[in-house]
């Protein structure tokens, strides 16, 4: 996958302003809350159809304006590809090659991209949600029907725990309805969790060789811990059903994948507990690189790889690994506030762009 160029109108602080990649390394750099991480928002939200800074529209919408567009020219599959997100306070609509899309998951696939940030450095020791989350998007990437069968999920559970908190009201007891909405969520997280057990297992597979590569000698580990002992649409209804008079009491469904969570082990200790800065950060570096290599796996191309600031939290040591492990082989956007201290013929060869209040004011380009 490759985006060629990228067109922002009234888009955050981008009133009007055209951008021309490079098919491998990308940087932008400039000062703080200049707008360099404006593009990286851009580039995710063409490909996700929504913002990883915001729910809200109206904080990508320019101030005193109705609307943003963002559009971009993309190679998906070895084909051309025109990609364009407009975004108003009525919401956002997507195009694919100027035709209307009415559903999200006919616009997801087109365009891949695996963001690292800053706050992913915290994957480790965050909450359980984090990793959940984590799982989820980039399931979504690779797979319509795991889309599909999440979003059908979290809508029955949102109306699971709303009849929940009317049967409290009511000091009612569970009745055939509550049955009913039981039994369509215990058959659909029979194939939630396989999806979710084989994508761990995959991602514990690269994620163990990429760990060694950074130069860590301890083993790591990653392993999907689900709160049923046997998946089974008959042993989940089971659980349900035994936990009927508690999730009345409290109103809400107190077991199910919505409380499923990642462990993350180093040499057999847990790293939430056990790991260093230094070995959270060579985790977090080699799970997001194994996540580019799963989406090659699964999809036939590398997705674009977003590195939003990470460089400033990595040492040395791991810049390089990282800088090598992308090399000629992924289309990497880099935001910065300087290059200077980054010695690598990655950095050297890249396309540079300066950026200045929400402006591109220069570029440098040796490739």
């Amino acid at each position: 996958m490759l985006i060629q160029t990228l067109k922002l109108t009234h888009f955050r602080n981008y009133e009007h302003q055209t951008f021309s990649f490079d098919p491998f390394i990308n940087i932008l750099i400039g000062d703080n809350a200049q707008g360099k991480t404006n593009v990286l928002e851009a580039l995710a939200l063409l490909a996700n159809g929504r913002s990883f800074k915001t729910a809200s529209n109206q904080e990508m919408i320019m101030f005193k304006q109705d609307f943003s567009v963002v559009e971009g020219a993309v190679i998906s599959s070895e084909k051309p590809v025109t990609m364009k997100v407009v975004v108003s306070n009525a919401g956002k609509r997507a195009f694919i090659n100027k035709k209307d899309i009415a559903k999200l998951s006919d616009y997801i696939g087109y365009l891949n991209v695996i963001l690292f940030q800053p706050e992913d450095l915290s994957l480790i020791q965050g909450s359980p949600k984090l990793r959940r989350k984590l799982i989820d998007s980039e399931i979504t990437k690779i797979s319509p029907i795991y889309m599909y069968n999440i979003s059908k999920y979290h809508k029955l559970l949102r109306e699971r725990n709303m009849y929940l908190k009317t049967l409290q009201k009511k000091h009612a007891s569970a009745d055939a309805y509550l049955a009913v909405l039981s039994e369509q969520m215990a058959a659909l997280q029979v194939d939630l969790i396989h999806r979710r057990q084989a994508f761990v297992k995959l991602l514990n597979d690269i994620s163990h060789t990429l760990y060694g590569y950074i130069g860590q000698e301890e083993s790591l580990s990653i392993q999907y811990m689900t709160r049923y002992k046997e998946v089974s649409k008959e042993a989940i209804l089971a659980k349900y059903e035994h936990n009927y008079e508690r999730d009345i009491r409290y109103a809400t469904t107190t077991d199910g994948i919505q409380k499923d969570d990642l462990k993350i082990d180093l040499n057999g200790q847990d790293a939430t507990l056990y790991a260093s800065q230094g070995q959270q950060r060579s985790i977090v570096l080699a799970i997001k690189i194994a996540l580019v290599e799963i989406v090659r796996q699964e999809v036939g191309e590398y997705p674009v790889l977003l590195l939003d600031d990470v460089l400033s939290e990595l040492d040395d040591i791991r810049k390089t690994k990282l800088l090598n492990l992308i090399e000629n082989k992924v289309q990497t956007f880099i935001t910065t506030t300087s290059v200077e201290g980054i010695h690598h013929d990655v950095v050297s060869r890249a396309k540079k762009m300066y950026i200045n209040h929400g402006k591109l004011v220069k570029e440098e380009y040796d490739g």
